[in-house]
Formats: structure tokens, C-alpha cells, sequence
């Protein structure tokens, strides 16, 4: 039976997690979710908190994935890292934060630290 879109996007958000724990990473939440924002992957990466939007696509018939982290998309995850940190008890003025993307295009990861 073929995966669904989900479980494909659960399977390569996992990938991003291990490739970012052999980077140095620990990572803190995969799929962090409020009602109005979103972030993929959080983790840890020395004192900075990394939040880390992950796009799949199986090939590039319809775009690459790092064209479909749209300034709205943005928008969405610097939500989601603020609702986190507040969740945390993490003050936005004082705890680093960087917000970075995997693109995973077939088998081939790309990883773009400080994307926006």
C-alpha cells in the first residue's frame, strides 16, 4: 500500500531531525503546533533554538522544495517560534533564535542555515 502525503512528510521530517542530531543538534519537538502557526523541528543548536521548516518533494516536476517556503510560510513559523518561546518562559529580546530550512529533494537533502 503507498504512504500518504503525512506519513511521507512525518518520514523526511525524521530524516531532517537525525541529520540535524549528527550536526550537533538536540532536538527539543518535531511538529510544535499552535492553532495559529506551525514549526517542523525544533531543537537546540549550542544555546540557539533553531526552528526548522522541512520541504519534501519526491522530484522537481513541480518546483523545488525551497520555492515553497513562501513569505507567508515564514511568517507562520517566527509565530510559531514566539508562542514557543512564551510556552518556554524564554524571553524572544534575550534567547538566540535562528529559523533554517531542509529541502529534501528525491534523496538529496539541502540544508540552509539563517534561510530568513
Amino acid at each position: 500500500m503507498p504512504k500518504n502525503r503525512r506519513s511521507i512528510g512525518s518520514d523526511k521530517e525524521k530524516a531532517a531531525g537525525v541529520y540535524l542530531e549528527q550536526k550537533g543538534h538536540r532536538i527539543l519537538h518535531y511538529n510544535y503546533r499552535t492553532r495559529m502557526a506551525e514549526a517542523d523541528l525544533v531543537s537546540l543548536d549550542g544555546e540557539t533554538y533553531v526552528f526548522t521548516e522541512v520541504k519534501y518533494r519526491s522530484d522537481a516536476s513541480q518546483g523545488h522544495p525551497l520555492e515553497a517556503v513562501t513569505k507567508a510560510k515564514q511568517r507562520r513559523i517566527r509565530m510559531a517560534a514566539l508562542f514557543y518561546l512564551e510556552d518556554h518562559d524564554l524571553s524572544p529580546d534575550t534567547t538566540p533564535v535562528r529559523f533554517d530550512v531542509i529541502a529534501i529533494l528525491g534523496n538529496e537533502l539541502t540544508h540552509i542555515e539563517n534561510a530568513f
